[in-house]
């Protein structure tokens, strides 16, 4: 949180923004509390992902939306490790995208968005090239919060993502307004 609220302070929003550290399947929230959460390469670390999308149904208004931007399991086959969410098999939980968006539904959400960005994260990977070849690395970048194993891991994403091994998504769903009767 430290650095969170280093680059708030330098962004000039400290007085828009706090942050709280909790455990994504039981947030310490009332019901009903936000009227947006957002998830970027994180479901992938929950191995509960009925737990953490119930959460997320429970602290968002009626209306509210969830925006995720996430990995999923796709068809070429297992991940190579490690990744940058996980250094092994054992602590990453990927979905397909059927099996995610199947979790988020019965859970009661509705789906306003869904597309699929592996194609666009291929081309990101190929404009990054040139920058990940760059010796010695920057100053500031990934390599200091993930350590030495970075260039590994950005290399196993990069095949993984071209092998279709995994792929990218992005999807909005929506906390109905109105509750279906029990």
């Amino acid at each position: 949180m430290t650095a969170a609220t280093y680059l708030a302070e330098r962004a000039g929003l400290t007085d828009r923004v706090t942050y709280q550290c909790a455990d994504a399947v039981r947030l310490p929230f009332a019901a009903e509390h936000f009227d947006v959460a957002w998830t970027q390469h994180v479901a992938m670390n929950i191995a509960d992902r009925t737990a953490f999308y119930a959460e997320a149904f429970r602290v968002l208004r009626r209306g509210g939306r969830l925006a995720i931007y996430d990995v999923v399991q796709a068809e070429g086959g297992p991940p190579l490790f490690p990744v940058p969410w996980s250094r092994t098999p054992a602590t990453s939980f990927l979905l397909t995208a059927d099996a995610m968006q199947r979790a988020l539904e019965a859970q009661g959400f509705q789906r306003i968005t869904w597309a699929d960005k592996t194609d666009a994260t291929v081309r990101w990977f190929d404009e990054q090239q040139k920058v990940r070849s760059q010796e010695p690395p920057p100053p500031l970048g990934l390599h200091v919060v993930m350590g030495p194993e970075v260039r590994t891991m950005a290399a196993n994403l990069s095949r993984n993502v071209r092998e279709r091994r995994v792929a990218i998504v992005e999807a909005v769903f929506e906390r109905p307004a109105a509750q279906p009767a029990p």
